[in-house]
């Protein structure tokens, strides 16, 4: 017994230690709860170090080109999805302690929490353990660099390997500073421009900013390069404010790549604003310079060398220029004039193009003279042989005219743009010209100098045409040729203004932009020729004794500056005067005894009048007053005694032109007065109607910007004209007698603005009047013409506009058609029409036009682009199909506000081949270039292209259809159209539109990005099906339920961003085929990476967001999701905000499966649904008790629902911690209450225990409860109270 009493014991001690632990561990789930949650608190912290450790070492590793191993990326992954659960437990947590409060904690959901915060910080442990790796990162694979896109570079395998290094510079984080060094032409700046664009490409920093710096520094230009590459506004005025500026913002940007090209000498960075490498490590700098010696100044820790060209490829790039074909005899040839270039790509260009196309013989001379050429005097050119012999050698191949436009073309600064008008202006004042009889003359072959030096890669070209630029190796050939004065123009230049500097043999001072800090009262130049002068720092103002040692100017420019006129009565040589923003201290009457001035500029400055005695200037033939704001008086018959004027430029200036019948205390210049000038060719001024005189006619001229009473001129509409070489007339309210001033320009003119005009045609052919025929004439605006009938009148019309590109008409309510038939036959160069508002047109074409195509003679408009019709009521077709085919060229098609218009295109008249028989005859159909259509309030248009045309519509990327009551379908009956490069379509308020084409068409876009329809409600279900099947996106997004990165495409064909599902004002069709998407949609937004939102708008007939679809055939949502075991439970973990408005079939919002999975919403909106009875429903046991949390919830809006009784079931309680609006209000028959508690909690059909402040002991009244059935509420912060 005792055996057995024993053998008991033994066994019971053994049940009860195999039991007592895991009791006990339970157990203590509950008394060690604080514990567990600092537990994982702390082993959550670990990690995250860990994490930050890991994350920023693969950045630096990223800077030295290498990339994460796999294993690496995965753990981080991890990481971030166990943070986000660890996250997740904590809220719960935080919610548990507010709840309980210090009282009566929940045992079970306490013991629930402290059990799986154990298990989680187990996982977080073992996850920091995963975390220490051997090896982090590899090194990427090298870029490749066998791509080189830019048109100027040539990809040479002593390019390549420089742009290696430089390549491999920028990923070495031990390479700050990085300085490519090689002789001026070699290549510098365009290879740095190509590593801006491959590491842009590879996107290897965030910012990159390139500017040229130069030999003198210009801080604020450079400056403000800078901020434009950054997109910053610089608010300063002084220098160091600006570079303050710029260095915050340099730092603000975590890797950028800073590029200064033609660097000369160490820069001052700070007075830039570029940080040093200690200041900001992420900076890197790229430099381009003419020496080593530089770089080192710069402190570069990588000096990269750009050589000459190798024989070889040397050889390749002179046969690419000159055209060189294979001849023995040539080759060898051009192989020695090769090794005189000495490698220097420049030289070899400029060679190349100047014997293209030329003979042996000439290849022989080029050769010897290159060996002659001897450049000993430019610091470390070999004194024997010279690349600066090549550029030297092109040179003394010019014209001599064109040499002088060279050196012209050095004295302006580096990386100028220089004016190519004000390069003739100074090429006018040199007696080199003198043997050509006029100004235009002159400008001509000004033009073809440039373009000569262009051709020979001796001039580049400007930031538009009217400018071109100097590369500064090629300048800087110009300045040594002149600084010796040893040219045939005994040319002899300075550039700089410095101390004990001999001038007296100067012949040309250039301080357009100098630091000149004061200019001396005189200067001795006795020989001086040309004089620029720009800004000076210190002073504007110039001595009256200045010019006194200079009586052989000639040309003189003076910018910024206040002068008197009797400062230059002295410079009696003198025959330029180009003045810019000048102000002056006196009348100006001393420019009276200027005899030899020929050409006189006023550009922007600030005198009030012109004195008498201009017209004492026997010699002028140009006069300049553009932009001279303040002037107000001319004197009478100063302009008409400049008898050899030959151009008078008075535009943005002088108005008050003396108007006859009136008598004035400042009497002006008279119109009249033009006409006794009889040299006068170039006119531009601005002017009144009532300052035409009586009888008045314009003189022939050969170019004119004559504007009356019109203020319309847009320079971007008509091109970048110029006053100079423009042919423009812009009138405006004159009457039929007035037009007759204009009638000797008519035949000339080639842009014409007529607005409020008393005329009914403009050119008019009756009895053989063929004095205008407006031949020239490029583009036609027609404003406000309340009498125009036609455009032309008369017969022979096939000739009048033959090189018109552009017309429009607006506003001309008596124009019934626009072209006869002849005058539209012979449009052959129109490119772009405009109609707007008139309102009387019937036909574009006048009808007869539609039996010419019987006779042989097709009206075609073969070159037109754009087409815009809009408001012209009475139009019932654009043109007819006969007319419509010949569009091959047509881009953008634009219709808007044409009430009456049945067709685009309507039908042929007798004897014209429909449109069913066109194939037939084998005429071109369709649009082949048409890219953009939009067609807008049309109220009776029932379709919008005839099949043959839809089917052949191969660039259409834009469709927008709006506003059409009356529209079936866009396209007619016929076959399928394919629509392959249709990226966006539009329908609205279509109430007709059944399809997009009639019959069993179905259209394939492939292309498509963004749909959108909004109330077409009779658009069938196959239309969306059609998308789903055709789109290639969508179709493998719905099969494949492929995440990411096919998300947007599908969000986008339906309108939605990425972070956003709209859906807008759709019937039943579309919820029908948003529900049938719903199964693999939801499963896909877990995988969305940033919030997102759902907004509903005005959906007439959902019965539910989510859910049930009732006699649609659908189902139950959830059913559906619960029997597909292979897709995920429905979840919207990102949803960021959700608003449903006016969606009057709609009884609920959610089902309660999905609340839990709402973690990140915010915003919850619902208003004006008016049978809308929940917004969580669940239709499973109502005695299960259950809380959901909304942790992130902070404005909750609830208006105008007279069905709702409750928000959730009763048996859900719904808590909100972050709660920081709410507003409910008109919801009459709800039954929900919400409770404000002490925690500064929301609750949701719940009540709280009160703490009762003097004792101490909890209550059960809830410290404030609502029910919204009698009360409004409007709560915001910490206030809530009910509204009455």
């Amino acid at each position: 017994m005792d055996i057995l009493t024993g053998c008991t014991g033994s066994i019971a001690a053994e049940v009860v230690k195999c039991t007592a632990k895991p009791v006990i561990r339970h157990v203590g789930y509950l008394f060690r709860f604080k514990k567990t949650v600092d537990d994982l608190a702390k082993a959550k912290t670990d990690l995250q170090l860990e994490q930050q450790k890991v994350q920023e070492a693969i950045e630096r590793a990223a800077m030295n080109n290498e990339i994460a191993e796999k294993d690496v990326e995965r753990w981080l992954t991890n990481v971030n999805q166990l943070m986000e659960e660890v996250q997740a437990l904590e809220n719960k947590v935080q919610v548990n302690l507010r709840l309980c409060n210090g009282w009566c904690p929940d045992w079970i959901r306490q013991y629930k929490l402290c059990k799986e915060a154990i298990q989680k910080t187990n996982v977080v442990k073992e996850l920091q353990d995963k975390g220490k790796f051997s090896e982090l990162t590899h090194r990427a694979p090298t870029p490749g660099l066998e791509i080189f896109s830019s048109s100027d570079f040539e990809v040479f395998e002593s390019r390549k390997l420089a742009f290696q290094q430089i390549m491999e510079a920028l990923h070495d984080d031990n390479s700050e500073r990085i300085g490519l060094h090689g002789i001026g032409g070699v290549g510098k700046t365009t290879l740095v421009k190509e590593v801006h664009k491959k590491t842009k490409e590879l996107n290897i920093f965030d910012e990159i900013v390139m500017t040229v710096v130069s030999l003198t520094p210009n801080v604020r230009r450079i400056q403000g390069e800078i901020a434009g590459c950054l997109n910053l506004k610089l608010d300063e005025e002084s220098d160091m404010a600006r570079a303050s500026q710029i260095c915050l913002r340099i730092k603000s940007v975590k890797k950028i790549l800073i590029i200064l090209d033609d660097v000369w000498k160490d820069v001052n960075l700070e007075a830039i604003g570029i940080p040093s490498c200690d200041d900001h490590r992420g900076c890197k700098m790229l430099l381009t310079t003419r020496s080593v010696h530089a770089c080192n100044l710069m402190r570069c820790q990588r000096k990269i060398p750009l050589n000459f060209l190798v024989e070889e490829e040397s050889l390749a790039l002179m046969k690419k220029t000159a055209i060189v074909d294979d001849c023995p005899g040539l080759n060898d040839v051009v192989l020695e004039v090769v090794k005189e270039c000495k490698g220097l790509p420049i030289a070899i260009i400029t060679v190349g193009k100047a014997l293209t196309g030329k003979s042996l013989n000439d290849w022989n001379v080029a050769k010897h003279q290159l060996r002659k050429s001897r450049l000993v005097d430019i610091e470390g050119v070999d004194e024997d042989k010279n690349a600066y012999a090549c550029l030297k050698w092109s040179f003394d191949q010019l014209k001599r005219k064109t040499k002088l436009c060279f050196l012209l073309c050095s004295l302006f600064p580096e990386d100028y743009n220089i004016p190519i008008e004000e390069l003739t202006r100074y090429a006018m004042g040199l007696e080199e010209f003198e043997d050509f009889h006029s100004l235009d003359e002159v400008r001509r072959q000004v033009h073809a100098a440039i373009n000569s030096l262009k051709d020979s890669s001796l001039l580049l070209e400007g930031s538009t045409k009217e400018f071109v630029k100097m590369h500064d190796m090629v300048r800087d050939i110009g300045l040594w040729i002149t600084s010796k004065g040893e040219n045939e123009f005994e040319l002899r230049a300075c550039t700089r203004l410095e101390r004990n500097t001999n001038l007296e043999r100067a012949t040309a001072i250039s301080l357009i932009d100098d630091n000149t800090e004061q200019l001396p009262d005189n200067l001795v130049c006795p020989r001086l020729n040309i004089l620029l002068l720009g800004r000076i720092r210190s002073s504007k103002e110039i001595s009256n004794t200045f010019f006194e040692g200079m009586n052989c100017l000639k040309v003189l420019t003076l910018k910024d500056k206040i002068l008197s006129s009797q400062s230059l009565e002295l410079l009696t040589n003198l025959r330029t005067l180009y003045l810019r923003n000048c102000n002056f201290s006196d009348d100006l009457s001393s420019l009276g005894k200027l005899k030899r001035l020929e050409t006189l500029s006023f550009y922007e400055c600030a005198m009030v009048a012109l004195p008498t005695e201009f017209g004492e200037m026997a010699s002028l033939k140009m006069l300049d007053l553009t932009d001279c704001t303040r002037l107000k008086q001319i004197p009478p018959n100063v302009i008409g005694r400049l008898s050899q004027l030959e151009e008078l430029i008075i535009k943005g200036s002088f108005e008050n032109w003396d108007v006859e019948g009136t008598t004035s205390e400042k009497s002006n210049a008279n119109l009249s007065e033009l006409n006794s000038l009889p040299r006068l060719v170039i006119l531009s001024l601005e002017l009144n109607s009532n300052h035409l005189p009586k009888g008045f006619v314009f003189p022939d001229l050969h170019r004119y910007f004559i504007s009356i009473s019109s203020r319309f001129w847009k320079p971007h509409v008509y091109g970048s004209l110029t006053c100079i070489n423009s042919r423009t007339l812009e009138i405006k309210d004159l009457n039929a007698s007035s037009m007759n001033a204009l009638k000797s320009l008519l035949h000339t003119v080639e842009y014409i603005w007529i607005e409020s005009c008393e005329m009914e045609c403009v050119a008019d052919t009756i009895g053989g009047n063929h004095t205008v025929t407006f031949g020239n004439l490029v583009e036609l605006y027609l404003i406000e013409m309340r009498y125009l009938r036609t455009i032309c009148e008369g017969p022979n019309q096939n000739e009048i506009f033959s090189n018109l590109t552009v017309l429009a008409a607006r506003g001309c309510p008596r124009l019934i058609s626009l072209f006869s038939p002849s005058l539209a036959q012979s449009l052959k160069k129109l490119k772009e029409l405009y109609l707007y508002r008139c309102h009387e047109m019937k036909q574009i074409i006048s009808e007869e036009g539609m039996i010419l195509e019987s006779h042989g003679q097709p009206i075609c408009l073969s070159k037109l682009e754009t087409l815009e019709v809009e408001d012209c009521g009475k139009l019932e077709y654009i043109f007819p199909i006969s007319v419509a085919r010949g569009l091959q060229q047509l881009e953008r098609l634009k219709l808007r506000d044409l009430r009456r218009l049945k067709k685009v295109f309507g039908q042929n008249r007798e004897g014209e081949v429909g449109d069913c028989e066109i194939e037939s005859h084998h005429q071109p159909t369709g649009f082949p270039k048409l890219k953009t259509f939009k067609v807008v309030n049309c109220e009776n248009l029932e379709y919008i292209f005839p099949i043959s045309i839809a089917r052949d519509l191969p660039q259409l990327e834009s469709l927008t259809v709006e506003d059409l009551p009356q529209l079936k379908q866009v396209f007619g009956d016929g076959n399928n159209s394919v629509l392959s490069k249709l990226r966006k379509l539009r329908l609205k308020n279509l109430p007709e539109l059944v399809s997009l084409g009639g019959g069993n068409s179905s259209s394939v876009w492939p292309s498509l990005e963004r749909l959108y329809v909004e109330n077409c409600p009779k658009v069938k279900l196959s239309f969306f099906a059609n998308v789903e099947a055709n789109v290639p996106a969508l179709q493998k997004l719905i099969r494949g339920q492929q995440f990411e990165e096919d998300m947007p495409s599908f969000i986008s064909i339906f309108n939605f961003e990425l972070h956003v599902l709209k859906i807008t004002y759709f019937l039943s069709f579309f919820i029908s085929i948003f529900l049938s998407f719903s199964l693999s949609f939801y499963s896909l937004l877990p995988a969305l990476s940033s919030s997102w939102k759902i907004l509903f708008r005005w959906v007439l007939v959902a019965r539910y967001v989510i859910g049930v679809t009732g006699s649609d055939g659908f189902g139950n949502v959830e059913e559906q999701v619960s029997s597909e075991s292979h897709l995920q439970p429905l979840c919207f973990p990102k949803l960021n905000k959700v608003d449903v408005r006016s969606c009057n079939k709609l009884k609920s919002l959610f089902p309660m499966t999905i609340a839990d999975s709402l973690l990140e919403l915010k915003v919850l909106v619902v208003k004006e649904n008016s049978q809308l009875m929940e917004v969580f429903t669940h239709e499973g046991d109502a005695r299960v008790q259950k809380d959901v949390t909304l942790p992130q919830l902070d404005l909750m809006e609830l208006n105008g629902l007279p069905s709702l009784v409750n928000f959730c079931p009763k048996n859900y309680q719904f808590i909100l911690p972050k709660l920081w609006k709410l507003e409910v209000e008109s919801c009459k028959n709800m039954r929900t209450t919400f409770t404000y508690t002490p925690a500064r909690i929301v609750l949701i059909n719940g009540e709280v225990a009160q703490i009762d402040e003097p004792t101490g002991i909890p209550t059960n009244s809830p410290v404030l409860t609502i029910c919204p059935a009698t009360n409004d509420i409007r709560w915001t912060g910490f206030y809530f109270l009910p509204r009455r």
